[in-house]
């Protein structure tokens, strides 16, 4: 399994790289039947979030390290390095820009988006 991360490199511009999420085989929910299961990660915060058409006009960096799951709606993400992604709902996104010139996060089509966001323990 794979998601897509968002990072800041030493000058402050951000880019993005592919993440291999580790899975393995184990009892997750007993007595079901052993499903493909990632390690845990600390969390901090959680919150919903949901953003208009339009939005956003200015790059900003994360106020925290957070994965971002889209839940509904359509969003491009832009790195300052001039990279754009796509999400779409059910997709996830690491970021991990907080100390840097940001990204550009763009709502589009006609519908408001929805999110949700998990805060990350550590850098």
């Amino acid at each position: 399994m794979q998601m897509i991360e968002i990072y800041a490199d030493d000058r402050g511009e951000t880019h993005f790289r592919k993440i291999e999420i580790g899975l393995e085989l184990r009892e997750f929910a007993p007595p079901s039947v052993p499903v493909q299961v990632s390690a845990e990660m600390a969390t901090t915060t959680s919150l919903f979030m949901m953003a208009p058409p339009g939005w956003d006009k200015d790059y900003h960096p994360t106020p925290r390290k957070q994965l971002c799951v889209m839940l509904d709606g359509e969003l491009t993400v832009s790195a300052t390095d001039g990279e754009t992604i796509e999400m779409g709902a059910g997709d996830v996104l690491l970021v991990n820009d907080a100390a840097s010139n940001g990204h550009l996060s763009q709502i589009i089509g006609k519908k408001n988006a929805s999110f949700l966001f998990v805060g990350l323990e550590g850098d």
